[in-house]
């Protein structure tokens, strides 16, 4: 079973495809009149078309491009990356136990990727029961993988691969498989955004870190933890179907997490991989924007005493 994203047909896109249709019909029509005067008439009347069909047809495939880009960018902050090792048996035919091989590892890529969901660390354990029950009702869902190694085995008959795979909780095409009802949205968001206020908080300690030019001791692995539990989050939102009436408000928490984890990805960027301003303007913008949209909802939804958390630290320009 081969599980995997293809790549963007722009040829299969309506904005491509019409231009060209009109620039072949063109060039065909020339063709056919095809006497140096009448070419040549019919030239000057038709250079401004002609011009107009090929811009058009480099603005549609830049336009599909930066779509994939975009595509390609929010996966970053959606899956959860696992490397695995599969084996299959090889009974006369290594095609098949190449597939048993691939099947198995991809199995084990979504125990690892669950077992990765439920581990992630938090300081709301009423978060912790809502994460445990979406995880236990969701199956897993293989959105691509990529082979890094494998042989064939003619000791033991076995064939083995191992290969990295990125696990969603749920398949994005298909209803989410946890349904809430109002009673039970106005019971768990609260607590899912809790912890989404302590993490937010987190990230602007991170910025303000990053900022005032403080973060010489700062550990990657802390950062890559912070940025994972995002991503488990996520997972978890989108494998909620909220009341319709509540659509609106579940969208907005979706969108203030997704802005947290791209804002705190940039954020790991700058540090650890070469420190580019621009890199780094970007993610405090993004992280200011999240901030407003998850104090908004904190106003909502607001916490228990005895469970408040800080408003988010407000940024300081880094000089």
């Amino acid at each position: 079973m081969k599980i995997s994203i293809s790549k963007f047909d722009y040829t299969a896109t309506p904005f491509f495809s019409l231009p060209l249709i009109f620039l072949l019909s063109y060039l065909f029509e020339l063709l056919h009149y095809g006497t140096k005067e009448k070419l040549k008439s019919r030239s000057k009347n038709g250079v401004a078309v002609f011009i107009t069909l090929f811009l058009s047809i480099v603005f549609c495939t830049v336009l599909a491009a930066a779509a994939e880009q975009v595509s390609s960018g929010q996966n970053e902050d959606e899956a959860i990356e696992v490397t695995t090792d599969g084996v299959g048996a090889i009974k006369g035919d290594a095609a098949d136990a190449r597939r048993s091989a691939i099947d198995d590892a991809l199995r084990i890529a979504v125990e690892q990727a669950r077992g990765v969901l439920v581990s992630v660390e938090t300081e709301v354990q009423e978060y912790a029961l809502v994460r445990d029950e979406v995880a236990t009702r969701c199956r897993g869902y293989v959105k691509t993988y990529k082979i890094l190694k494998e042989n064939k085995d003619d000791k033991e008959n076995l064939y083995r691969v191992s290969l990295a795979a990125t696990v969603l909780l749920s398949n994005p095409k298909e209803s989410a498989p946890v349904v809430f009802d109002e009673q039970k949205f106005k019971g768990k968001i609260p607590e899912i955004i809790r912890e989404a206020i302590l993490i937010s908080k987190k990230t602007n300690e991170l910025s303000e870190t990053i900022n005032m030019r403080k973060d010489s001791e700062l550990n990657p692995e802390m950062v890559k933890k912070l940025h994972q539990r995002y991503l488990i989050m996520i997972q978890i939102l989108n494998s909620i179907e909220p009341p319709r009436e509540r659509a609106d408000k579940h969208q907005m928490l979706k969108m203030g997490i997704a802005q947290k984890a791209k804002a705190t990805r940039l954020y790991a960027d700058f540090l650890f991989g070469g420190r580019h301003p621009e890199k780094l303007r970007l993610a405090n913008e993004i992280n200011r924007d999240a901030n407003k949209i998850l104090l908004a909802l904190k106003e909502k939804f607001p916490s228990q005493p005895h469970q408040r958390t800080q408003a988010p630290l407000r940024q300081r320009p880094r000089r």
